[in-house]
This record gives C-alpha cells, structure tokens and sequence, in this order.
C-alpha cells in the first residue's frame, strides 16, 4: 500500500501563501502542526487522530491549541493522541495548555477522558500506528527534538523537523533505505555559523552530512526554507544536488 503525506505547510516563515511545517499522512495522522486548522476543513480536522510533533518551538506546535478548541466546540472527532518524548511533550504541557496561555485540553473535559492525550514516546523506540512503524531519532535543534522514521510495506519516509548537522543521525539512519527525505535548509550557505548555532542546515551542511549515508535517499524534499533566502537556496542546492531535490511548498502530494 502506498503511503500518501499532503503537505499543509513547510515554509520556515509564516506569511500570507506561506504555510508553516505540517504533514498530513493518509487521513488521521500529522506530523507538526504548524497548519492543520488553517488548511483543513471541519470535516477533515475531525479525521485527525495522531499528532506527533518534532520539537516544541510555536511555528510547529500552534494548531494543537485550535484543533482541541475546534474538536471541544463541535464535539465531533475522536481523541486527539499527541504523541513526543516526555521532554517535549512537557514543554507543550507547561507552556500551551496550561490553563493561562490556553485551556488544559489535556484534562478537560476529564482527566481521564481528556480531547488531547498526551502519548510519551522513546526514542529509538518505534511505535504502531494505523500499520504505520514510526520511530523517534534525537537530532541537533537547541531545544529537544527528533525526526521521525515512517516505515510501511517495504516503503519509508524521514522527516527531520528542524535542524542542525547530526553526524550520530545519519550514521544510525545509514543502516536504512530511505524512499523519501524531507529536510530542514532554512539558511543559505553564506549564514553556515548562524545555522550551525540556530539548530538548521544550509545546502553544503546537508551535502555534508548526507555523505554519511551508505544509499542516498531517493528523493530529496527541502523544507523549512527562510522565504527571504528562497532563491539564493535554491541556487544553491542545485549546483550540489542538480536535480534530485525540490523545495516543498503547501498542497503538494507525496506518493511513497
């Protein structure tokens, strides 16, 4: 079977026509969500079940809080079940729904039978989900982060999320065949040290590191991109990479 991801957004900047990092996989499964209430309609907001998150920065994690406002307000949808490692997941508790930014979804209207379910994950450790295998991998992001590894049927995807050059990733990812690659180039080559310090990569940075691998991945998609930088990117990922990459931009469809 074949593993389709809508792209809701993948942009590093949140302008008009530019959408923020989600990744909608067959129908009621998300990874980041940046875009999910700003793209999707009602009908298909209620389908989501599955929310696993990179890391806790706002322009990955903001529609957490309008999903479970939509789902609490037209109560349709079955439980959201947001799934990350505890770290990250606690940051989200803390820091979103906590009662004073937004309301605790993940207790109401029950404790025990909250609309946001708050799913622990370990890393390295892959779960099952809707006959997805899906696992965590640590990358280089100055808060806690992971990409994640979606396996199905002979077929995969690594999403990134955000960051920076990780020698130990790519060395673990290296015993892997990767279909498809969907990774962070925010910055142009000219700001390496700045993408270096801010947990992103560059296109030499990822040349670099994708030199690890043992097979390349099929194909290469670019995300997160810096809108001020677009075009100098994209330059610059064609004379290392010449054709095996695109840059992803919201309502893409990828068939895996």
């Amino acid at each position: 079977m074949n593993m389709h991801v809508k792209v809701l957004g993948a942009c590093g900047s949140n302008i008009p026509k530019k959408n923020l990092s989600s990744y909608l996989l067959g129908s009621n499964i998300v990874f980041d969500a940046g875009n999910i209430t700003s793209y999707l309609g009602v009908k298909a907001q209620t389908k989501i079940e599955h929310i696993f998150i990179t890391h806790p920065h706002l322009d990955h994690i903001k529609d957490i809080a309008f999903l479970a406002d939509n789902r609490s307000i037209n109560g349709k949808g079955k439980q959201l079940l947001l799934y990350s490692t505890a770290n990250i997941l606690s940051y989200i508790k803390e820091y979103i729904l906590n009662d004073k930014i937004w309301p605790d979804f993940s207790s109401i209207p029950d404790p025990t039978n909250p609309i946001v379910k708050l799913c622990p994950i370990e890393e390295e450790e892959p779960v099952l989900v809707e006959g997805y295998t899906i696992t965590a991998y640590k990358v280089n992001h100055p808060v806690p982060a992971v990409g994640y590894l979606v396996e199905r049927d002979g077929k995969s995807l690594f999403y990134t999320g955000d960051t920076g050059p990780t020698k130990s990733l790519w060395e673990k990812l290296s015993r892997k065949i990767i279909d498809v690659l969907i990774v962070d180039v925010s910055l142009p080559n000219r700001m390496k040290k700045f993408a270096i310090e801010w947990g992103h990569l560059t296109p030499e940075l990822l040349f670099e590191d994708l030199k690890i691998l043992k097979e390349k991945p099929k194909r290469i998609y670019i995300a997160h991109v810096k809108y001020p930088y677009a075009k100098q990117i994209e330059k610059e990922l064609k004379k290392l990479f010449g054709p095996k990459f695109k840059i992803l931009r919201g309502g893409e469809l990828i068939k895996i």
